[in-house]
């Protein structure tokens, strides 16, 4: 599955509009965002059930703001449009399943 790109007008729809959704919040000079950017691919590929999201920080800094994004690349999952679970630093393949079934099997 793709991943989409958000943008202000459009975060609210997008992550609302899927029972389940991962968001990235990257930045263009961000070495350990461009390291994990292939494996949220591979994780996207892997899981069309899950919708995967990206948020380019260095463009959209309102996003950023509204969501106190201190370090990247940071991590939200949302089940049914409620954030159940933030992460910070870059994750491979493996991590980045774990923290999906963090999301999936949350209490």
């Amino acid at each position: 599955m793709a991943i989409i790109e958000a943008a202000s007008e459009n975060f609210d729809e997008l992550v609302n509009s899927a029972e389940y959704v991962m968001v990235d919040f990257y930045g263009d000079h961000c070495g350990a965002c461009a390291w994990t950017a292939p494996y949220y691919r591979e994780a996207a590929d892997d899981m069309a059930f899950i919708k995967f999201i990206q948020v380019n920080t260095s463009v959209h800094r309102d996003l950023a703001k509204r969501f106190k994004i201190m370090g990247i690349p940071a991590f939200q999952y949302y089940h049914n449009g409620e954030l159940v679970h933030k992460s910070v630093g870059g994750m491979d393949l493996e991590q980045i399943h774990k923290q999906l079934s963090e999301l999936l099997y949350h209490a």
